[in-house]
Parts: C-alpha cells; structure tokens; sequence
C-alpha cells in the first residue's frame, strides 16, 4: 500500500473516494436525525437512505457500459460537479427555513446517481492505475479508508447537527465536494490514467451502450464464480446491510441518546469496517478472498442481530462495531474478487452490473422501514437478520463457488 500510495495519480483518485465517502456518511447521519425528529417516522427515514442506493439499480450497468466509452475522470468530475452544486442548494434551503423532507429525498436520488458511477468509473480507474498485482492492495486500503469514512462522517454530522443544524453539516459537505472537484481537475490536467480508461474504450466505442451493457449481463450470467459473487451482493445488500439506516432510529428512540451520541454511535460501526478492511489490505491471502467474503456477511448478519436487541449503549456500540469488522471484510473483497476475475475486455461493464445488484439494497431498505413503523426498530431488524442467514445459508449450499 506504501507503494500505491507513493503514486501522484493513484493519491488522487483515492483522496477522491475519501472525501466523497465523508460527505456521504455525514449526510446520512444529518439528514436521518433530520427526518426523524421532524416526523418521527421510520419508514421516513429508511425511505431517505433507499432514495440515495435506489439509482445504483437503475444506472449502476448503464454506468458500466458508460466508463467504456468516456473517459472515466470525466465521469467522476461531472458527477462532482453536480453534487457540489445540489449540496449548495440545501444548504441554503436549510440556513433559510424553506428546506422540506421531499428536498432531502431528492437530494438523496442526486446523490445515489453519482454513487452508481464509483464502481464502474472511479474504483476501476483506481484499479487500473494500481495494475493487476497490486489490485487486491488497491481495493483493500480504498475499502478501508471508505470505512474510516464511515467511522468520521457520522460523528461529524452529529457534532455539526447538534451544534449548527442541518445547514452547517451541509456547508461542510459542499466544501470536500469542492476539494475533490480539484483533485479530478489537477488529474485530467496532467493527462493520467489514459492507459488506464483506454483498456475496453476502443472496442466498446464502436458499440453501443445497450449492446455493451447486455455482453456484460450475458458474461456475468455464464461465469458462475462471477455470478456467485452477485449473488452474495444481492442478499448482503437487501438483507443485511440497510440495519444502517435504523442506527440514527434505536439511538434516539430505544437507547434515548442525542444527535451527537448517534452520530458517535453509527461512527462506531464505520470505525468496525475500517479496522476489517485494513486487515484484509494487509493480512489477506487471495486463496482467503472467497470465504473472508462469505462469511464476512454472516458474520455482520449476527452482529446486526445482536445489537437490535440490546438495551445497553455501551454493548450495543460493541455489536455495531463487530458488526462493521464483518461488512468491512465482505466490502473490501467485493471489488476485489471481481476486478480480478472479470477479464479486461468486460471489466467496466460488469462492475457496472455489480453496481446494479448493491443498488437493490432500496428493497431491503422498505422492508425494514415497513416493519420498523409496523414492529418497531428492533423487531424490524431482528427479522431481516434472520432472513439474511436463510438466504445465506441457501447459497452455501447451492452455490458452492461462493465458498
């Protein structure tokens, strides 16, 4: 990793990820005490966080077919671009009084359109630039500072809601979007990474983005190594990780702690992921990668599980932190396992495809925001639990690639 980083370009498409990451945890934080102090309503909240994964469904592959054909600094420095100036518009919108919940849900859909371009574009372009061998280290130290994330951005936007109201979290978050915006600049400026975004271009450009879209599809569907990998994303995705969402929900509600807590609470579970993801990026054997993948979900499953039913705070950080360990492993060997396998020529699109099947993580974001105004937080939680080591368990047995 010392070597990765000791690379101009590599820094730059990594710094990237960093301060995109924070905004997107800080936000999540903000807008989901925002939400549920005003309306008290779980299902609104949960409905905020599907609004930012639901575009990975609809663009993720499209997305991958996209990065084909231009360049992927583009890409990333338009959605920037973008971000930066929604992130602008709430905060004035919140600073003035005018700001409504339906503003945060839009804002939230913004966001997720731009996240549907990082598997495809920006964490393949990091790929590329780190070259095949050092592909697993790549993925590994990005998973793991994108869980540092995790770790920072909650507690920030708790601190800054607490003491400054929604706008002030935004206000921070239109700055790091800036910051990045100059990162991807000074990268297009120096011409980088045209190896690096060239690898499929030349061929998918004389194709159409349908056509290079459905290869991937029709790829991923003969290659059962491939497809078990989406596979244990699809349940991990729907069953497993949208507990996040409730955090903000049992903190204020069941464990009765103020936004600053909450925000310190969720950061706990970032902080379980960083640690997770950085032993994989510095322990890991690639004869490990497929089981630390596995049962790096089953293991954050049963955390989950365990934290909704605890009334302690201190025990339930405990969980949510061992439950962040099992989603980090699972998150840093996602990309890997996939960029190593996918030949050159479809990489891109298959990311793309990837991106697709994190983004039906808005079914299970429904279904828990549903049972949680139905059951509670708790129950909500427990049940989705349970159901994600069914789903599991059933792959184990009959998709024995994934293990």
């Amino acid at each position: 990793m010392g070597a990765l980083l000791r690379i101009a370009d590599f820094r730059k498409v990594w710094g990237v990820g960093v301060l995109g990451g924070v905004v997107r945890w800080l936000e999540m934080l903000a807008f989901a005490v925002y939400v549920f102090d005003a309306t008290n309503s779980p299902f609104l909240v949960a409905l905020v966080s599907l609004s930012r994964m639901a575009p990975l469904a609809f663009f993720g592959a499209v997305m991958g077919a996209l990065a084909d054909r231009v360049p992927r600094e583009k890409i990333v420095l338009g959605g920037l671009m973008v971000l930066l100036s929604v992130t602008t518009v709430l905060a004035w919108l919140a600073h003035s009084g005018y700001l409504q919940i339906w503003h945060l849900i839009v804002g939230a859909l913004i966001n997720g359109c731009y996240w549907s371009t990082d598997m495809p574009a920006r964490r393949t372009l990091l790929g590329a630039i780190a070259g095949t061998e050092r592909t697993a280290a790549a993925m590994g130290l990005d998973a793991s500072t994108n869980s540092l994330t995790r770790a920072l951005g909650p507690v920030t936007g708790g601190l800054l809601v607490a003491f400054t109201g929604l706008q002030g979290a935004l206000m921070l978050g239109a700055v790091l979007y800036g910051l990045a915006i100059l990162l991807m600049i000074s990268l297009l400026r120096q011409g980088a990474g045209q190896g690096a975004r060239q690898g499929a271009g030349k061929a998918a450009s004389t194709v159409g983005i349908w056509r290079t879209l459905k290869e991937g599809l029709a790829y991923a569907a003969k290659d059962r190594a491939i497809l078990g990998i989406l596979i244990v994303t699809v349940i991990f995705n729907i069953w497993v990780f949208p507990y996040t969402s409730m955090i903000a929900v049992i903190g204020r509600d069941v464990l009765a702690l103020g936004p600053f807590n909450v925000g310190l609470l969720m950061s706990v579970e970032g902080t379980g992921s960083f640690s997770g993801a950085m032993a994989v990026a510095l322990w890991a054997r690639p004869s490990a990668h497929s089981r630390i993948y596995f049962y790096g979900a089953i293991f954050a499953a049963v955390c989950a599980i365990i934290f909704a039913l605890s009334p302690l705070p201190l025990f339930s950080g405990l969980m949510l932190y061992l439950a962040g360990v099992g989603a980090g492993c699972f998150g840093s060997m996602q990309a890997t396992r996939m960029l190593l396998l996918a030949p050159a020529e479809v990489r891109s699109r298959l990311m793309g495809v990837l991106a697709v099947c994190i983004g039906l993580g808005p079914l299970g974001y429904a279904h828990l925001g549903l049972m949680a105004d139905w059951l509670g937080a708790v129950n909500a939680i427990t049940i989705m639990g349970v159901e994600a080591l069914v789903a599991l368990a059933l792959a184990w047995l009959f998709w024995p690639e994934i293990r």
